[in-house]
C-alpha cells in the first residue's frame, strides 16, 4: 500500500455539522439569488436550486452550466455572507482529534476560501490545515468533478493513493475514488458502498481509520 501523505477534509457538514439553521440559512440565500438573478419566482427558485443540486452536484455547477452569463461570484459572495458565530462554536475535541493526525491536512471544499477561514478560525482548528483549496480555486470545477481532485492532487505533488479524503456526500467520495484515494464518508447512517471504502456517524469517529490507513504503509 502507497504511504499516506495527506488528508483532506471536506467542510460543511463534514468538519462541523449543523444543528442551529446555519444550512437551512445559506440555502434560503441560494434561492434568494437565483430569483432576482434570473427572474423567477420563489417556487421556481427551490425547484432550480433542488434540480441543480441533484442533476450537477451544486446549484453552482447547474448555474454555470444552463445561465452561463450569470455572475458566479456575486453568486458565491452572496450565499456565503453570514455571520457564521451565530451558529456555530469552537470545538476543542476536533482541535485535539486533528493534532493527533500525525500528517499533513487540507480543506477541499465547494465553498469560498473565506468561508472555509472563517468557519475553521472560529472552529479553533484553522492552524491544523496547510491549504485551503476552494471551488474557484479548481476553476469553478466543484466536487466530483473529476478535474477538482486532479488538480488537488497537481499541487500537492502526490498521487490519489498518497491521500484520504473525508466527505459528507457519497457522490463526492466516488469522484475521490475514481481519481485514486481513499474515502471516508462521514454521515448518520452512511454505509460503505461503491467508492466508500469507510464510514462513520461523525467526524472524531473518524480518528482509528485515518490511524489505521496511516500506520499501514
Amino acid at each position: 500500500m502507497t504511504a499516506i501523505k495527506h488528508l483532506l477534509f471536506d467542510l460543511d457538514d463534514t468538519l462541523y455539522t449543523d444543528a442551529s439553521g446555519l444550512f437551512d440559512e445559506v440555502g434560503l440565500r441560494i434561492e434568494q439569488w437565483t430569483l432576482q438573478a434570473l427572474n423567477v419566482n420563489e417556487i421556481e427558485a427551490k425547484i432550480l436550486r433542488r434540480r441543480y443540486f441533484t442533476t450537477y452536484g451544486t446549484t453552482m455547477a447547474g448555474l454555470l452550466l444552463e445561465h452561463p452569463a450569470v455572475d458566479i461570484d456575486d453568486y458565491l459572495d452572496y450565499v456565503h455572507d453570514l455571520d457564521i458565530t451565530r451558529y456555530l462554536s469552537p470545538d476543542p475535541k476536533l482541535a485535539e482529534m486533528l493534532s493527533r493526525l500525525p500528517a499533513p491536512k487540507s480543506v477541499f471544499t465547494n465553498s469560498i476560501a473565506s468561508w472555509a477561514e472563517r468557519i475553521t478560525q472560529h472552529l479553533g482548528v484553522r492552524g491544523y490545515f496547510e491549504h485551503i483549496f476552494d471551488v474557484r480555486a479548481v476553476g469553478y470545477r466543484s466536487k466530483p468533478d473529476r478535474h477538482a481532485f486532479s488538480w488537488v492532487l497537481e499541487t500537492l505533488n502526490l498521487p490519489g493513493e498518497a491521500c484520504v479524503f473525508l466527505d459528507d456526500r457519497v457522490s463526492y467520495l466516488q469522484g475521490a475514488a475514481a481519481a485514486g484515494l481513499h474515502t471516508v464518508l462521514v454521515r448518520k447512517g452512511g454505509q460503505v458502498t461503491d467508492g466508500v471504502d469507510f464510514a462513520v456517524g461523525h467526524i472524531l469517529d473518524a480518528e482509528p481509520i485515518i490511524q489505521q490507513l496511516l500506520q499501514s504503509a
